[in-house]
């Protein structure tokens, strides 16, 4: 694998690109090679998820804190049956040394173990007090991430509508003051802003009819620019995924077909070839031994 984890050899290029050409088939329409593939793929990410858990979360955080320091003496010269004894041993007497160490672990382990009595329909109960727990300290990072989020966005908000030359205190203009001038740009700037605002908090008051004047107008004006905004997101959204598409189209044409195609062997061919024609085989054998139940009622005439 080269920088970024792209594949450099030979084989890496082939197998990437089939995979990729075996992704898009699901264009055409659902089968089960692309089933394979994303059961496999979501197979890898889950493995890779579960190592990055642990070696970022639970293991400097949760065993390193407690069993980091223990580290059995056990002469190598001690007969094999006395070195579970001594390692025993010095387990319990790192414990004794370290109490507050081993119940932190204990105790943070216990409540790990909670989650999994999802599994058991008698004692669901108890996974319902982590459950518990944790969402509510979830809540509470949320609504801070979310005041810390929109709460710089709130005081942005206010800006002087007859503005001057913005500086370092003052970002989108200073307030007109004696002598100093009007900065036409950032004035319409800061009306437009300060406008839009206004009129997308009018449309969500729902405390009063948007039939009345001036309120039905700006409601309008509000929901014009929520749906621009809105258009603006998915066009965002479309532009990303587009991104990734192209990177992927540039990765068959340049690497793959440009590159690696060429540059293969012909008896690599004839070997995927004959691979090919032999799962295609099996898949047909199988196939035919467990055909597929029918479904609907003419079906299962028809079968009859």
């Amino acid at each position: 694998m080269g920088i970024g984890g792209e594949p450099t050899t030979l084989w890496e290029i082939w197998l990437a690109a089939l995979i990729t050409l075996a992704i898009y088939t699901f264009l055409y329409s659902d089968n089960k090679l692309y089933r394979a593939l994303l059961n496999t793929s979501i197979g890898l990410s889950v493995g890779y998820w579960f190592v990055v858990g642990w070696k970022q979360v639970l293991g400097p955080k949760w065993w390193d804190l407690a069993w980091g320091g223990f580290k059995p003496k056990i002469p190598h010269n001690a007969v094999w049956v006395t070195k579970p004894i001594m390692w025993i041993g010095n387990l319990f007497s790192y414990i004794g040394d370290h109490p507050w160490a081993f119940t932190y672990w204990l105790f943070l382990g216990l409540l790990g173990t909670l989650w999994y009595f999802q599994l058991s329909r008698k004692y669901m109960w108890l996974s319902r007090i982590v459950i518990g727990m944790t969402i509510g300290m979830g809540a509470a990072a949320t609504f801070k991430g979310a005041f810390l989020l929109n709460a710089p966005q709130i005081e942005d908000s206010f800006r002087p509508l007859l503005a001057t030359t913005p500086d370092s205190l003052w970002s989108n203009g200073a307030p007109i003051s004696v002598g100093a001038p009007i900065n036409w740009l950032q004035s319409i700037n800061n009306i437009i802003f300060v406008g839009t605002v206004v009129c997308v908090m009018v449309y969500f008051f729902f405390s009063f009819s948007h039939d009345r004047k001036p309120f039905g107008g700006m409601a309008k004006i509000g929901r014009w620019m929520l749906m621009i905004t809105f258009g603006a997101f998915f066009g965002n959204t479309i532009m990303t995924r587009m991104a990734i598409f192209l990177e992927r189209v540039q990765f068959l044409v340049r690497d793959w077909a440009k590159n690696a195609v060429p540059n293969t062997p012909g008896i690599y061919y004839a070997y995927g070839f004959a691979i090919l024609f032999v799962l295609i085989a099996i898949y047909y054998i199988l196939a035919r031994r467990h055909p597929t139940a029918p479904t609907s009622p003419d079906a299962m005439n028809k079968e009859g």
